[in-house]
């Protein structure tokens, strides 16, 4: 498909209607939360699976929970810094997941990971991305860490992206997941 100039902003008005709708969504409902003519979508997509496909790596980007993490004062205090970046962790993941309920059970496919638009590869290429943002907020502190930074961030990428919404249930405050990691689960003897 060649890059048509309204792709992204489709794509943009598209995904939360997908989120919302799943497979139910139109073209006329995406068109109109985009601002565009119905045969906008058309030119852009030749299917709704393609947009679906599209919606689908779209919510793979990091990018904006990256750039939010990237933002975070470092003169701030670690605890504080991690419990903003696992806001940011939160909202990505819970994306990821709202879509992956979203779709129709014969889910589109994701282009092969040796394509450069998406897979497991791009998957863990984003993934990658948000360790390195997390290392930085372990840097400070470097030399009080039991850890190297790497090892943290991954530790701390996982706890937080494991407890992500999928069910009902509540996930484990924040404070709690931050506590752990830098405390520990033991009471000091």
């Amino acid at each position: 498909m060649t890059e048509h100039p309204g792709l992204a902003v489709i794509v943009t008005a598209a995904l939360p209607l997908v989120v919302r709708h799943g497979s139910a969504v139109t073209t006329s409902m995406v068109a109109r939360a985009a601002g565009l003519p119905a045969a906008a979508v058309f030119t852009a997509f030749p299917d709704k699976a393609a947009l679906l496909e599209a919606c689908a790596a779209a919510a793979l980007r990091a990018d904006e929970a990256v750039a939010a993490i990237n933002a975070i004062d470092l003169t701030r205090p670690l605890e504080t810094r991690l419990a903003s970046a696992a806001v940011h962790l939160r909202s990505y993941a819970t994306r990821l997941l709202l879509l992956a309920d979203a779709m129709p059970p014969r889910r589109p496919r994701l282009p092969e990971p040796t394509e450069n638009s998406g897979g497991h590869a791009r998957h863990e290429e984003e993934l990658a991305s948000l360790r390195q943002a997390l290392t930085a907020l372990f840097e400070p502190e470097r030399e009080l860490l039991r850890m190297p930074p790497e090892h943290l961030a991954r530790v701390f990428q996982s706890m937080v992206l494991s407890d992500a919404p999928s069910s009902p249930g509540e996930p484990v405050p924040t404070e709690e997941l931050v506590s752990l990691l830098l405390w520990g689960a033991l009471t000091p003897p």
